[in-house]
């Protein structure tokens, strides 16, 4: 029995399931505190640019290590971007959303400015790609599957954001003023700091989710946003439907994700082969459904806080 079409699901989904369930990671943590960031793309697109740059520009000097550098200047960007977007629905009270979608169209208008201004439209040049930590062969044809250090980050971060939510004090203060910030602010924390720094650390992992498709799937940035959109706001659904429970949120980024490589995988026929390039839509639009019977978001997710 050739099980070259499970391996290839199986390593394929959870290709693709990295930068779902690590920027879903992030998200939880900013929502956790009751902030609603729709500007997601935007905490993606422009570290996934940043660290094509960087990644590009070191790898001459740097070789194989280039990718690294890469990665924590995304994750650095990454930090940045969420943190002018705190500032802006935190302390300047701007509506999260509309906040949000400002970022959005920043990333699109300053990594299309970029790309024109210092490489060409088509994208940046192929730098050095991630190495893998293993690989899968004895596949038909003799193909052989990488096991990427990002792919066991994305079991391993759930892990961490459940510890450091449930076990740490700034993760309580982070739960707490998700909550009702009013009672956290009477017990003497600091609402818009924790809300501030629980976005940065959001950012963090947006970051490093945008540079996986960057320095690791892909060595390069190309302005296709349309692919650059999917892993952004399926990672927004993976939250909800994940009921803002990490174990659960990594789930549901896995389903995601194997429901993208269906397509690719499985060798189709034409009408079929539209049918498995819409199904990851169709399954994310059902999976919500039956989350929304059962969801219980923070108390004051997207609820505006002024300090009384």
């Amino acid at each position: 029995m050739d099980l070259t079409p499970l391996v290839l699901l199986v390593a394929f989904g959870l290709q693709n399931a990295i930068p779902i369930g690590i920027a879903a990671q992030g998200e939880l943590v900013t929502e956790k505190s009751g902030i609603l960031n729709i500007g997601i793309y935007g905490a993606m697109a422009i570290p996934a640019f940043v660290a094509a740059a960087v990644n590009f520009a070191l790898g001459p000097s740097l070789g194989a290590e280039s990718p690294y550098v890469g990665l924590l200047a995304a994750m650095v960007t990454g930090a940045g971007i969420n943190l002018l977007f705190a500032f802006l629905s935190t302390k300047l009270h701007v509506d999260q959303v509309i906040a949000g979608i400002g970022i959005n169209i920043f990333a699109v208008g300053i990594t299309a400015f970029f790309l024109q201004r210092y490489y060409t439209i088509d994208g940046t040049p192929n730098g050095n790609q991630v190495a893998p930590v293993a690989s899968i062969g004895g596949l038909a044809q003799g193909l052989r599957v990488s096991i990427s250090p990002l792919m066991i980050a994305l079991f391993v971060i759930p892990v961490l954001v459940y510890l450091f939510l449930g076990r740490s004090k700034l993760g309580l203060h982070i739960r707490a003023v998700g909550e009702n910030p009013k009672a956290a602010e009477a017990a003497g924390i600091d609402v818009a700091r924790v809300r501030i720094v629980a976005t940065a650390i959001g950012g963090t992992l947006l970051g490093l989710a945008g540079a996986y498709l960057t320095v690791d799937f892909n060595p390069n940035f190309t302005p296709d946003y349309a692919q650059a959109i999917f892993p952004a706001f399926i990672a927004l659904a993976a939250v909800i439907s994940g009921g803002w429970k990490p174990s659960y949120v990594l789930g549901v980024s896995i389903l995601f994700g194997v429901t993208q490589a269906l397509q690719p995988v499985l060798s189709v026929s034409s009408v079929q082969g539209y049918l498995f390039t819409t199904l990851p839509y169709i399954v994310t639009v059902v999976v919500l459904g039956i989350a929304s019977k059962r969801l219980r978001p923070p108390a004051a997710l997207a609820v505006p806080y002024k300090k009384e």
